[in-house]
């Protein structure tokens, strides 16, 4: 056998095989400790490198393992990121007590009773529990939250009763990955970038620019509902409110009576033009009205939906669906006054 034929020669099946394992195995191994050591979840109570902030994707993820190194709190807020401007501040300046802000990107009523629950099984109830719900929360179209149904502490309807070990798993995802690259990028060129959220949950980067050129916005507004117009309101196929979500909220009804907790909803602002987009379809017009008049059976209930006083200054906006933080201190006030 020459030179020639001793390189080229091809490999066995069997060879290719192990290697093909062992470099899987590799990529695994290699992804899990570095995904551990850098822990964007703060899944562990190690901190090797002393990273000051953290960029999880995955917001429910961060608020549940974070929320595990934290005391109880007399109030909890609970929504999609419609509810992040919110300030807990607020809260407890107004009815006194602590406050977290436990808002999660596009909730649904699923989002809504799991983190009731995942409260209660862990002893950690509040006093007041303050929802906002979304038009779109009760749409049979609008699937619940794919980062909720991988989430074992917060889905009941396929995880109930399961411990948080599944979250090892998380070491292993695309999601943690990502997290882990800006994670430590920012650590590195000590960007010092925050995240997200405060150590209350809020989503303090909400601006409140009085000053803003609305004009300009209006597109990229447009441009935002158009795009998101599947997700919202699944292209307009809201017809009725799902009679599943509404069991789930007498659940919710029942646990808060149950534990004596003040119980709080009210439906979240909407931007004029996409309130004015919803309204120009019937079937969604009476989805909603259907929606608004299920809500009303609620003692403490206040309704934004069509509040004009409210909806009608666009300054009270970020984009075509987030309020401002100035703009949520208005909505505790009324809410809770």
């Amino acid at each position: 056998m020459n030179f020639y034929t001793s390189i080229f020669k091809p490999k066995s099946p069997k060879t290719w095989i192990l290697k093909s394992l062992f470099g899987a195995m590799s990529i695994i191994v290699f992804l899990f400790g570095f995904n551990y050591l850098i822990d964007p979840y703060n899944i562990t109570k190690f901190n090797l490198l002393n990273i000051k902030y953290k960029f999880a994707r995955d917001d429910r993820t961060e608020k549940v393992n974070f929320f595990k190194t934290l005391d109880k709190f007399d109030n909890i807020l609970v929504g999609s990121s419609r509810v992040y401007s919110i300030n807990p501040r607020k809260v407890s300046q107004i009815i006194g007590g602590s406050t977290y802000n436990f808002g999660v990107g596009t909730a649904t009523v699923e989002d809504h009773l799991g983190i009731l629950l995942y409260l209660q099984k862990n002893h950690k109830l509040p006093k007041t529990l303050i929802i906002g719900v979304d038009f779109y929360t009760f749409n049979p179209n609008t699937p619940p939250n794919s980062y909720f149904l991988g989430n074992q502490e917060l889905n009941f309807l396929s995880y109930a009763n399961q411990d948080s070990s599944g979250y090892w798993s998380k070491f292993l995802s695309l999601d943690a990955t990502r997290a882990s690259f800006k994670t430590l990028k920012n650590h590195i060129k000590n960007k010092n970038e925050k995240p997200r959220f405060d150590t209350l949950g809020w989503g303090s980067a909400y601006f409140d620019d009085s000053k803003r050129n609305l004009k300009d916005e209006l597109p990229e507004i447009k441009a935002e509902i158009e795009k998101n117009r599947i997700l919202m309101y699944s292209d307009f196929k809201y017809r009725h409110i799902d009679k599943k979500r509404i069991e789930y909220y007498e659940k919710i009804k029942q646990i808060c009576k149950q534990n004596n907790i003040q119980l709080y909803i009210f439906t979240t602002p909407l931007n004029p033009i996409l309130l004015q987009t919803l309204d120009s379809h019937q079937e969604t017009k009476n989805a909603i009205k259907e929606f608004k008049a299920y809500l009303a059976t609620f003692e403490n209930f206040t309704n934004f939906y069509d509040d004009k006083e409210f909806t009608d200054n666009m300054y009270n906006f970020q984009g075509a669906t987030h309020t401002t933080a100035n703009a949520g201190d208005v909505i505790m006030e009324k809410v809770l006054k």
